[in-house]
């Protein structure tokens, strides 16, 4: 029986908030806990194994034990350092076995609403007294867990999850945990046992749009919110978005949402 992700629950042991850091002090380590890197502004390259991507506003990283993790700062970044073990919902400690489900990597929030509101009150939990403060602080990380599971559980769709094609529903799941790094809609029919064409005609009959279309949508939505609670430049966000550069974001924008994202970004920001 597949154990559920929100029955993994993270148990803080270490916080840090790192402020506009111009580089870590350490290009790479290796943690004997598992260790996430939450992004509130700015960004950075990693490689975690075979993971490797550029992680900014919305994004945590995931590190597993006994992993070299390498990074490099692209624009100053502020970021949260949070190591934790895992327990059950009965408050047991897990089988390192039973955490396969655990993603290593990359995990782009979408409620960055939400998100924001946690970073908020992480922050304010710093002018406690150290026991109240690391209580705060994981009941913060609880609940961004929680949207995570959420997230990769559920879809973001006006349809009820019970009614949508199972091939489709864990379509959509991968193509959410995909969109902002290298995507290949080959290499994703293949993981779900059907041909290309195949899965565009069943995608195109139960959401009505493409999967191509449908990643874009994903992508184009990072952008415009990193457009408005960034400062990141053109190609910089690109690599956060899963475009090869500045130039092919930019017209992709410009063809889907009908401005430039430096005219998106002037018209949004307060």
């Amino acid at each position: 029986m597949s154990f559920p992700l929100c029955g993994h629950i993270p148990r803080l042991t270490y916080f840090q908030h790192v402020v506009k850091r111009e580089q870590f002090f350490q290009y790479e380590s290796v943690q004997t806990e598992w260790l996430v890197f939450a992004v509130e502004d700015g960004s950075f390259y990693y490689e975690i194994e075979d993971h490797c991507a550029t992680a900014s506003f919305g994004d945590l990283v995931f590190c597993p034990p006994g992993v070299n993790f390498k990074r490099v700062v692209i624009a100053p970044v502020t970021l949260f350092v949070l190591r934790m073990g895992w327990g059950d919902d009965q408050g047991n400690e897990l089988d390192p076995l039973r955490l396969d489900r655990i993603p290593v990597g990359k995990v782009s929030l979408h409620d960055t609403e939400r998100l924001l509101d946690d970073y908020a009150a992480m922050k304010r939990h710093h002018y406690l007294d150290e026991r109240w403060s690391m209580i705060g602080r994981r009941h913060c990380l609880h609940h961004i867990w929680l949207m995570y599971c959420e997230q990769a559980e559920q879809l973001p769709s006006a349809e009820a999850p019970g009614s949508l094609d199972p091939l489709i529903r864990k379509a959509t799941v991968l193509m959410q945990s995909q969109a902002f790094e290298r995507f290949s809609l080959n290499t994703l029919a293949a993981s779900l046992g059907v041909s290309r064409a195949q899965l565009c005609q069943k995608f195109h009959a139960e959401l009505g749009t493409t999967p191509i279309k449908y990643v874009t949508a994903l992508r184009l939505e990072k952008a415009k919110k990193l457009l408005v609670e960034t400062n990141l430049t053109l190609d910089q966000l690109s690599e956060c978005c899963g475009y090869q550069n500045g130039f092919y974001l930019s017209r992709v924008f410009k063809n889907n949402c009908g401005v430039t994202p430096k005219q998106y970004r002037l018209e949004h920001r307060l």
